[in-house]
């Protein structure tokens, strides 16, 4: 394979991949944007986009169920979880499309599907054994789900922020490991939308916030 020379050779076409595409598009037109995956965002796919679509069918949910301040009474709300997860698939896919139509646009010659690693510090290696030499490398490989090896054995139980969206269906219980930030809102999401959630954690924290027994934090005044 003849070696492909760039001035700058870009790793993910994820969200922070493209933003150092369109920076560098205003530089030079020397560019090779390099992704092993599916195109589209982590946040269009499984992340913030999608979460936020099951966030909002929540939101509703929990306002219906008081609207009593109000002076509005609700018979009763009931979640049609088919029909919950169907509208976060769709509008995830729209959300998909657009990342999917900004990669389109780029070149095909300023583009590549591969997965790629460094041989030196400006020199990159496909799996097939194209050498690509850039002037400057941009690292945007986003991240992956790492599962500690005591979670594994759940198999098609287990669950991450790859697969949660795809459900056909609401689930009817749920255990969630990790009350970080990401943990608690997907907890509180699945539990006004009637899924039985349980949360376990090992810090002692919950969303970051720690509690020191007989301590109280309060703003001083200058």
């Amino acid at each position: 394979m003849t070696p492909i020379q760039v001035d700058v050779a870009i790793i993910g076409a994820g969200t922070a991949g493209m933003g150092a595409y369109r920076a560098a598009r205003k530089h030079t037109d020397s560019i090779l944007l390099i992704e092993g995956g599916a195109y589209g965002t982590t946040c269009a796919r499984v992340g913030c986009m999608p979460s936020k679509l099951l966030i909002a069918a929540a939101q509703t949910a929990h306002q219906a169920r008081h609207t009593e301040p109000f002076g509005v009474h609700v018979a009763g709300v009931i979640v049609d979880g088919a029909a919950v997860m169907a509208r976060v698939t769709r509008e995830r896919n729209r959300f998909v499309g657009f990342v999917l139509e900004s990669v389109e646009a780029i070149p095909q010659g300023n583009r590549l599907k591969a997965m790629a690693h460094f041989q030196d510090a400006n020199t990159l290696v496909t799996e097939q054994g194209q050498l690509i030499h850039a002037q400057r490398v941009v690292i945007a490989t986003g991240s992956i789900p790492v599962l500690p090896p005591t979670l594994r054995e759940l198999s098609a139980h287990l669950l991450t922020n790859e697969s949660i969206f795809d459900l056909p269906t609401l689930p009817k219980s749920l255990a969630v490991f990790g009350p970080g930030v990401l943990g608690m809102e997907l907890a509180q999401a699945m539990s006004r939308l009637g899924v039985s959630v349980k949360v376990f954690g090992v810090g002692g924290g919950i969303a970051g916030i720690h509690v020191v027994a007989g301590f109280h934090v309060r703003r001083l005044k200058k």
